[in-house]
């Protein structure tokens, strides 16, 4: 069951950040084996004018293909702020955090969709995020380096989503 791997890596990063900047990611604590299962089994929600459309790393997703085709979008990207590291935060410093990331998205000149990712079992609170379009890759490593992201999901028509990791977890 990939949640009984979230327990896992939960115990690994008892040790909680108490400050809500973003900050440098020297290295994942985690190793990538134990977070994949986890961020694939996640459902990943973007909240599209006409309604949610959720998404899963491995499933196509021809509809929301079509949507970002409709924008005049080659990708999408979905990322939040919250919980750098998988560690657990407090409500406001995730607040804090997203509204750090949405500040950078505007600052980008970039269009975005609020998200949802969310944990199917209930194990895990909801993260909030957005879902970016047409976010080059160099500013997603940046992005993912700065907010302490294990990974983002990524589509890119036709292909279906797919989790794009932090650059020290590419290896592993």
């Amino acid at each position: 069951m990939a949640y009984d791997n979230l327990r896992a890596c939960r115990e690994m990063t008892s040790n909680t950040r108490s400050d809500s900047q973003a900050s440098p990611f020297p290295a994942p604590e985690q190793p990538r084996a134990s977070l994949e299962p986890v961020y694939l089994a996640a459902h990943y929600i973007v909240e599209l004018p006409e309604g949610p459309v959720t998404l899963r790393p491995g499933t196509p997703a021809p509809a929301f293909a079509t949507r970002l085709h409709n924008e005049g979008c080659a990708s999408a990207t979905l990322l939040t702020a919250f919980n750098p590291g998988s560690r657990p935060l407090p409500d406001h410093a995730n607040t804090e955090r997203a509204e750090q990331l949405e500040r950078r998205v505007a600052q980008s000149g970039l269009r975005a969709w609020p998200t949802t990712h969310r944990d199917p079992e209930g194990q895990w609170p909801d993260e909030h995020g957005l879902c970016i379009l047409d976010l080059p890759a160099e500013q997603l490593d940046a992005w993912l380096t700065e907010f302490a992201q294990n990974a983002a999901v990524v589509v890119h028509p036709p292909a279906p989503p797919r989790l794009a990791w932090h650059p020290h977890l590419r290896h592993d």
